[in-house]
């Protein structure tokens, strides 16, 4: 049989903290970032290579005065409102986020509310709870145009250094490498092509 060539594009963001405007509110200026900006890139690679997968590495929920007056909002209890970035990613047809150590900064009930508006996985290998069992999806797999890839997603392990633990009680971090390791372990059934960390 003749061999066929197929091009699949990963594309990704990371540490948007919030921004969704090309806008520095601190500076009173325009910036060059924020997802509508990231947007216009997207779409433009997606117009030129259709077979694309759309992931963010993390640190997306936390940063910008939006995203502090909504989680300090939800925190309150004075809302209920879809987290603003993930709404933006839902329309932007994201295929997964890693979890950044930002998404713990208001706590497990904000990360939980932000986490129940994404149409899309959150993933984390090496993030478990007290019993050992993963606290996110470790990986997820998409197949485009053919190809079978899997997406591992891995968090700092370094989270319990920087984070107040009222924040992350119940859970703790592997090594990045060991999570690597039991998510390759359950993809062997899987059999991607293509797997992505």
């Amino acid at each position: 049989a003749a061999q066929e060539t197929v091009t699949v594009t990963v594309l990704a963001t990371t540490d948007m903290h919030g921004y969704l405007l090309p806008y520095d509110y601190f500076a009173a200026r325009p910036a060059p970032r924020g997802l509508a900006a990231a947007a216009t890139l997207i779409e433009g690679v997606r117009r030129e290579s259709p077979h694309t997968l759309l992931v963010d590495c993390g640190d997306t929920i936390q940063g910008s005065p939006l995203a502090a007056v909504h989680q300090t909002a939800v925190r309150a209890g004075q809302t209920s409102a879809p987290d603003p970035m993930m709404l933006a990613m839902n329309a932007l047809r994201y295929d997964a986020m890693t979890v950044g150590n930002h998404e713990f900064n208001y706590g497990l009930s904000n990360l939980s509310a932000a986490r129940s508006h994404a149409r899309f996985p959150w993933l984390s290998a090496n993030t478990v709870t007290g019993e050992a069992l993963p606290a996110f999806a470790p990986y997820v797999v998409k197949t485009v145009a053919g190809v079978k890839v899997a997406i591992v997603g891995l968090s700092p392990w370094t989270i319990p250094e920087w984070e107040k633990p009222e924040h992350i009680r119940g859970m703790s971090w592997l090594a990045p490498e060991e999570g690597v390791r039991r998510a390759l372990r359950e993809l062997e059934a899987e059999r991607p092509d293509v797997v992505i960390a």
